[in-house]
């Protein structure tokens, strides 16, 4: 079976195209959200897996009664992608078109998430001079995730985009650990 992520890729970028020609945006992450979080409902991802063997009639009533539950959630548009994701089998690749949309939508707009990893929660002036910094470095606007794992010992882990900065003691003493080995 082929990566998921490969199969959503045009899915993600022919709504994303679709959104930034009508100035949407916004809007169609909002219905893919939507989309996304029914669809991975345990019962509906099941139907979906389950429709995927189903013949025509049978998918085009499942597809109908997803789109009941998403009514008035989704316009004209938003229905016609799940129609046709649905006739394809794809939609059980609903959730990585939407991680596929949101990497589309943040490149589009310059925005990047720095996923920061620390032993100790930052303080707000850390926080501001870190993005700052990014912000320089990457050119582009930073956005913080911040998550604490005492295991790190000490330093910060950032990873941003294909940027990783691995400041750990931990990675530290690794590499010396590794050295004095050789």
């Amino acid at each position: 079976m082929s990566d998921p992520l490969t199969i959503a890729q045009p899915y993600a970028k022919a709504a994303f195209d679709y959104a930034v020609a009508n100035q949407a945006l916004e809007q169609w992450e909002q219905m893919l959200t939507i989309a996304a979080t029914v669809a991975s409902q345990p019962i509906i991802a099941q139907q979906i897996e389950d429709s995927e063997q189903l013949g025509a009639s049978d998918s085009e009533a499942f597809t109908d009664m997803f789109l009941g539950i998403c009514e008035g959630l989704l316009d004209e548009h938003g229905q016609n992608l799940i129609k046709v994701m649905a006739e394809n089998g794809r939609l059980n690749v609903i959730v990585q078109v939407v991680e596929l949309f949101h990497e589309l939508k943040d490149d589009y707009e310059r925005m990047v998430t720095a996923h920061v990893t620390t032993t100790e929660p930052l303080s707000i002036q850390q926080q501001a001079n870190l993005v700052q910094a990014l912000q320089k470095k990457l050119n582009r606007s930073v956005e913080l995730d911040c998550h604490i794992d005492e295991t790190l010992v000490g330093g910060m882990l950032i990873k941003a985009g294909e940027l990783v900065i691995d400041g750990t003691l931990k990675s530290s003493i690794n590499r010396l650990a590794t050295s004095l080995q050789a």
